[in-house]
């Protein structure tokens, strides 16, 4: 077989920027120099389930991350994890290498790194098109649910994020080096 045994989960919109929020798309689909790279070094791909687009559909506004952090979001988020964790598990337990989860910094969701807050509360038709936010040091729910759901299991996969806005400064093998520098020592316990 040719199996490589190498996997890597990605946020949804890396792949699939069309899930994205209208207007914030970086690119028209799938980001080239990632996913160029998994194809040239042969790694799998698991993509994460977009949890914005499924929670409120294409036509969702804009959220920061102190909007999806409510009881509901995070149970959706929750379920659609389930089988993305017990993947992940059966992978380790069956001598895959799952080199790293790789998110999307500023993300309210996907975020490692980086978030997105500063939403007030209040009436929409009170406040201004785009609310002002910050893009802070924090995990993004999605990604805080992930990673406490593989905690839960003993399971430690690294996780990094990328940065959409620096297209140019992307690269698949910088990348790969921030996920090994990461998960040393990482796998089932």
């Amino acid at each position: 077989m040719k199996r490589g045994r190498k996997i890597v989960a990605l946020a949804h919109c890396i792949l699939n920027s069309n899930a994205k929020v209208a207007g914030i798309a970086q690119t028209p689909g799938a980001i080239p120099v990632i996913v160029e790279g998994l194809l040239r070094d042969g790694v799998g791909i698991v993509q994460l389930p977009c949890p914005e687009q499924t929670y409120g559909g294409c036509r969702r506004w804009g959220m920061t991350r102190e909007q999806y952090d409510v009881p509901n979001y995070r149970k959706h988020c929750r379920t659609l994890l389930e089988d993305v964790v017990d993947q992940m598990e059966d992978y380790l337990r069956n001598d895959y290498e799952v080199l790293g989860i790789v998110g999307v910094d500023g993300s309210p969701s996907c975020g490692v790194d980086r978030t997105c807050v500063g939403y007030p509360g209040g009436e929409i038709a009170s406040m201004q098109l785009l609310p002002e936010c910050s893009i802070v040091e924090g995990r993004g729910v999605f990604l805080e649910c992930l990673m406490s759901m593989l905690h839960d299991r003993g399971v430690s996969i690294p996780a990094v994020g990328i940065d959409e806005a620096l297209q140019e400064a992307l690269s698949w093998d910088e990348l790969l080096k921030k996920l090994c520098r990461c998960g040393e020592g990482v796998g089932t316990p």
